[in-house]
């Protein structure tokens, strides 16, 4: 009696330990594991049908690569002498080691554009560059082959460096 007594104890301590164990990690309304926000690759974000017939929209935000593991092109669309290397000079300070440079006919405005898959790349760019969010666009507009740079950033009048 004593020994199922114990058995039992032991039982509902690791009842209880489990319990513990998935509470603390969590677990969305559809059984599967909530992100904490620990994880670096990719937050996958569902909504549910307001009604039958309705659609489920799903979106995933990848969070941007290292710097080092990101390569740039700066273009420098200005006209004015070095623009484009002062601007690579910041990028490499800022951890971006693969900085090509070059030049372009004159634009409006500086603008970070992006290849396919790297718009959090091109944001971060834009953030250390000190450019405003919305000059970041995608490649297909840009006024040079982006070759084998995820983003490419065309310095207009105003640099950003």
């Amino acid at each position: 009696m004593v020994r199922d007594n114990a058995v039992g104890a032991v039982l509902v301590a690791v009842a209880v330990l489990v319990g513990a164990f998935l509470l603390a990690r969590g677990y969305d309304e559809e059984g599967g594991v909530v992100d904490n926000g620990e994880s670096a690759s990719a937050t996958t974000t569902t909504t549910a049908p307001a009604a039958v017939g309705d659609s489920t929209t799903t979106t995933v935000a990848t969070a941007a690569r290292p710097p080092a593991q990101v390569p740039v092109l700066v273009v420098n669309g200005a006209g004015v002498a070095g623009a484009a290397s002062t601007l690579a000079n910041q990028l490499k300070a800022a951890g971006y080691t693969t900085v090509d440079t070059g030049n372009t006919s004159p634009v409006t405005a500086t603008t970070v554009y992006y290849t396919e898959g790297a718009q959090a790349e091109a944001q971060a760019v834009a953030t250390a560059i000190g450019t405003d969010p919305a000059a970041v666009q995608p490649v297909a507009a840009a006024p040079v082959s982006a070759g084998t740079a995820l983003v490419v950033v065309v310095i207009g009048p105003k640099p950003a460096a």
